[in-house]
């Protein structure tokens, strides 16, 4: 089922305009009193994913954090002594 883009109104139009052509602009449904937001295309397919949820678990990365803390040397040894500066460490 193909569904109808309608155009903009040149009220709407106009408001876009006046922040150049980025938006974003609310709109209100006069029937509802609902308020939307109009904003370019290409705008809300780069903050799309903002909006939807996402399915991250933070264990995925545990992994590349380990390569990066190696790498980077905190797990040498000599860098026990940190442990010991932390003053959340019960004595």
């Amino acid at each position: 089922m193909a569904t109808t883009v309608p155009s903009l109104t040149d009220e709407q139009r106009s408001a876009l305009h006046a922040v150049d052509d980025r938006g974003p602009v609310r709109i209100v449904d006069s029937k509802t009193n609902r308020t939307y937001v109009l904003i370019r295309a290409d705008l809300y397919d780069r903050y799309r994913a903002l909006f939807t949820a996402d399915e991250f678990d933070v264990a995925e990365a545990y992994s590349a954090m380990d390569d990066v803390a190696r790498r980077e040397g905190w797990l040498d040894p000599e860098m026990d002594a940190y442990d010991w500066l932390d003053p959340q460490r019960p004595p």
